[in-house]
This record gives C-alpha cells, structure tokens and sequence, in this order.
C-alpha cells in the first residue's frame, strides 16, 4: 500500500515536471537570431505590410494564418531583428502541446499514458527540430493535435453546443495553417464521419455537418487559391516529374521522409533515422496490442492520417507536381507520441523497456546536440563585424544563388541586387535583379558579392574575397568588386 501511494506520487510529480522540461529543452534553442533559409524566409515575410504578407502567400503554397500570427507576436517583442520572438512564438504553440498531452490525454486516457505521451514527445528528434522552427509546424501540431481530441471528446462523451463551437474553430485553424494540414484534418473528419454512423450516434450527425460546412465555407476562398497554386507549381515542376523513374521515386521519398520524421531532413543522423524506426515498429506493435485489448483505436486513426496523407502527397510528387515533403505531415505525430505511449505499457519485459527508453534517450541527445550546434555555431558573427565595419549605405550587395538572399533579413536596411532570376513571390528585401550592366553604373559606393564564384562578373570587375564564413547549413563568401579600369 505504501509502495502504491509513493508510486502516485512519484507519477504526479513527473506528471507536473515533464512540461517544464520539454520548455527549457526546447527553450535553449530558441534566445537567438540565427536563421536558416526557411525560417529567414518566414522573417522576411512578417517584415512585409499585412497586404503584401497575404499577396505572397496567395502565390507561394502555404495559408497568412500562421504568419499573420507571428507578426503580432513579432511586433509585440520589438519588431527589428529580434528574430529570437519568432523561435518563442513557435516554443509557446510546442508547450501548448505538451498541455495538451499532460491534461486532455490524462482526462481521456490515465496519468501514465499522459506521462509517456509527453516524455515520448520531448524525446522525439523531429520535435527538436520543430519545436522551435520558425515554421508554422508547432502551430500546427498544437491545433491538430487539440482538433483530434476535441473529435475523440464529441465522440465518446456528451456533445454539447460549446464543444461543437471549440471544434469548429480548433478545425478552422487547423486547416489554415497548412496546405497538407487541411488534408489532414479533413481525413480526421472522415475518419469522424464514420465513426459516428458505425456507432450509431446520428444525433450527432448535425453537429457534425453543421461545422463541416462552417469550416467549408470560412476555408472556401483559400482553397480557390490552393487550386491556382497547385496549377502553377505544376507547370513549374513537370519536367522534373517526368524525368524521374518510379522506382527511383519510391526510394528517394523513403529516404527523404525516414530522415524528415526520425532525425532531421538537412542534418540527418543515420543511426539516428534508424533506431527512430525500429522504435516505431516495435512500440507501434505493442500498441497495437494494446488497442485491441482496450477496444481504443484513436492512436491507430491517427496513424492512418499519417499514411493517408503521406500517401497523397507522394503521389502528387511523383505524378502531378512536386510540393510534398516528409515533414508536411509532422502536424499529426501527436498521434505518434500516443502510439508510442500506449506501446511502452504494454511492454512486459522489464528490459526490453529499459532498452526502448535508453534508445530513445540516445536518438534525443544526439539530435539535440546536433541542433546545439547548429543553434550555437557563431562563425555568422564574422559577417555582421565585417558589414558594420566596411559596409557604407551607398554600397551595394550583389546575391547569388537563392540561399544567400537570407542575410538580407539582418541588414533589411541596405540595398540588395539579386544575380539571376528572382521568383515575384521571395519576400526578400532585394531591391533589383540584375540584368544589364547599365545599372551597377547609379550604385555611389561600394559593389560586394556574395555566393558562388564571381567570374561571370569579369567582363566589367576584377574581385578579391573578403571573408569565408558558415552558417548553419550553408558556406559563404564574400568579395569585394572593383571595376576594371
């Protein structure tokens, strides 16, 4: 008896610390402006008027919703640089998350399951990642996740005017906050659907329609302009659809998604990727177990969406156009963190427990110090000395190729020629493209480069590289140019 009650105590106070850690783990990669492209592209864009925030988006392939989020939150921390506000605003929606796991799937489950649910979730690389990505993937992740359990609370309890309500505004975000979000959430809602007629709960059915069709009609203007995406990302991208073979299709999306969902896509960790999959094989087999015995099939639905939608967005890349990676679907790997939850309970050996839990542990410190150091890597500080140093406002600052256009965010101030074509929808701060010599002739000051090799330039400069720098997945260098005489 002694034993049991020191055990309930022990699980409350795990029960209590887990969101504190998963919020400083996960915090310690969120206090700096270091940038990666895909999230100074997000910069970028909450810099641009609300108007031009939503003309971008409706030509490049995500909703404003989340960015129009981040921008409020942006402004409120100072607007500027202070890109750090927009890793937190990504950190709060990853602990909105794990409240969700410590009191929803407590209210819906048990203690433990709730413990595993968010221990499993800290664990996990992908959320290393993600948790503080200056991405909409932490708002997603928060919103489907509190739609699919909104969805299991209809489902099994009483309905009720207030929760259709917060599962009407729950789905309503969750399908604006990304393209494959939306097909997401309306695979949940068929999967729902059916539920309901196989339990035979047709009282429900006009709560159900009557927020399907609200959500339909607020979704109704995005989804024209999704449609007018997808059409041009198909003329964009058919060639490289027909060009590939299908079994090298099918092996290069395994890998491509293999080191999105178990380590990261730019910085995967092979043992990592690995052992993340042989820990979903043998947890998802225990959950399996556990479902059937329970009659508790959420954690399975869930996965479903995962594979449906995965599904989908594979054939789209390899028939229609290219637009669907790994990591579109990390919104649903809530369901994941369940599986995994309700697997490790069902583990009767001691061992094999102690084995899945030490393995996972490995795959999260190894990720975790690999982002440390991506976070953390200060080479990027050489460039900011050399620009207050030697960079005028009358000078100029030549770019090529696409990565390199992310140092515009920190100097949003100087002006910025583009080599090459530039895409109407980057939301860079690049002044030109350049085209013809005639307009490097109005520049007052100084022309710097930065990129490849500068040689196409020859013709009219002779170069000397300034600076070599890295930065998180890119190297860079810098050169001065200096007209032929």
């Amino acid at each position: 008896m002694i034993t049991k009650i020191k055990k309930e105590k022990f699980e409350i106070i795990i029960w209590h610390l887990l969101p504190v850690i998963g919020i400083i783990v996960w915090g310690a990669l969120s206090f700096t402006n270091y940038l990666w492209y895909d999230e100074a592209y997000s910069a970028a864009l909450v810099r641009k008027s609300i108007p031009e925030l939503i003309e971008i988006t409706s030509i490049d392939v995500h909703s404003p919703f989340y960015y129009l989020l981040a921008k409020g939150f942006y402004h409120l921390c100072g607007g500027g640089v202070n890109y750090w506000s927009l890793k937190v605003f990504s950190l709060i929606f990853s602990f909105g998350y794990l409240l969700l796991g410590k009191y929803w799937i407590k209210r819906l489950y048990d203690i433990k399951t709730s413990i595993y649910f968010m221990l499993f979730s800290i664990l996990m690389p992908i959320l290393t990642v993600q948790a503080t990505n200056v991405r909409m993937y932490s708002c997603g992740l928060f919103f489907l996740t509190a739609t699919a359990l909104m969805m299991i609370e209809l489902y099994q309890g009483e309905e009720s005017v207030n929760k259709w309500i917060a599962f009407a505004l729950l789905s309503t975000a969750s399908v604006y906050c990304h393209t494959f979000q939306m097909i997401e959430t309306l695979i949940l809602y068929i999967f729902f659907f059916f539920a309901i007629i196989l339990k035979k709960q047709y009282k429900k059915l006009i709560g159900f329609f009557s927020v399907g069709i609200c959500v339909a009609i607020i979704y109704l203007p995005w989804l024209k302009i999704t449609y007018e995406q997808m059409q041009t990302r198909i003329s964009q991208t058919i060639q490289d659809v027909e060009n590939i073979n299908g079994s090298e299709k099918q092996f290069n999306a395994l890998i491509t998604y293999g080191k999105e969902w178990f380590s990261s896509g730019e910085t995967p960790i092979a043992l990592v990727m690995y052992f993340g999959m042989a820990l979903t094989i043998v947890l998802g087999y225990f959950a399996v177990d556990y479902m059937r015995s329970k009659h508790n099939y959420y954690a399975g639905v869930g996965l479903l969406v995962i594979v449906f939608t995965t599904l989908i967005g594979t054939y789209l890349n390899n028939y229609v156009a290219s637009c669907f990676m790994g990591r579109f679907v990390f919104s649903a790997f809530g369901a994941l963190a369940l599986l995994y939850a309700l697997g490790i309970q069902q583990i009767n050996c001691k061992w094999l427990k102690i084995g899945v839990l030490i393995a996972s542990l490995y795959c999260f410190i190894t990720q975790y110090r690999s982002e440390l150091k991506l976070e953390y890597n200060t080479q990027i500080d050489n460039y900011f000395e050399f620009v207050e140093q030697n960079v005028e406002t009358e000078d100029a600052i030549m770019m090529h190729p696409y990565h390199v256009l992310m140092l515009s965010v920190y100097y949003p101030d100087l002006e910025y020629i583009a080599y090459g074509n530039l895409d109407e929808w980057m939301p860079f701060n690049v002044n030109e493209v350049f085209t013809q010599w005639e307009q490097l002739e109005d520049i007052n000051g100084t022309l710097w480069y930065i990129g490849s090799d500068p040689g196409s330039l020859s013709q009219k400069y002779r170069y000397e590289e300034m600076l070599q720098f890295h930065h998180m997945y890119y190297d860079f260098s810098l050169y001065k140019m200096i007209p032929n005489e």
